[in-house]
């Protein structure tokens, strides 16, 4: 039986440089735009991703995005980086607005779903342990220059439950 290739997970995502927008919703079942900006960093050794997911109403209208006052319905903002740790496993770090420090969500799983659709599922905390805040980020890669990037979390004391979601499509 011949050996299967082993799949290089981070130059997936690094092949998917560039900037994505899409519609998302969020907990609140409000829509959301998303801006993504995927980039290789430090010779191909990571990626990262600068995010804003921007909500769709508010009281003043910005000309320049085309969006109503970022100010009040910046939903999140994150900087993100994704590459190996020094034991050489896939991990996820993020600082972004909804949290107050840098955090590391360990790579769950890998699936390829099918050819054309695969994902990741970065998380943090069990999912199971209704005692702490828990909260897993799934990327999403589609065939047709598509990318989801949606978020699960939970409370302590509260369920953990899908609660952001967006497709976005590659513009640039």
């Amino acid at each position: 039986m011949p050996k299967s290739k082993k799949i290089n997970l981070l130059e997936l995502l690094t092949k998917r440089e560039g900037k994505y927008v899409g519609i998302g919703i969020n907990h609140e079942k409000k829509e959301f735009k998303g801006l993504l900006e995927v980039k290789s960093v430090v010779n191909h050794k990571g990626v990262s991703f600068r995010y804003k997911a921007i909500g769709m109403e508010g009281t003043e209208f910005n000309k320049d995005t085309v969006l109503y006052n970022e100010e009040t319905v910046l939903y999140n903002e994150e900087y993100t980086i994704i590459c190996n740790d020094s034991e050489n496993k896939l991990a996820l770090w993020t600082l972004n607005n909804n949290i107050g420090t840098m955090v590391r969500f360990d790579l769950r799983r890998y699936r390829q779903v099918s050819s054309k659709h695969s994902l990741f599922i970065f998380g943090y905390g069990d999912p199971e342990d209704n005692n702490i805040f828990r909260e897993e980020i799934t990327i999403e890669l589609w065939e047709n220059n598509e990318l989801s990037y949606n978020y699960s979390w939970g409370e302590a004391g509260g369920h953990f439950l899908s609660r952001s979601t967006v497709r976005m499509k590659k513009i640039d």
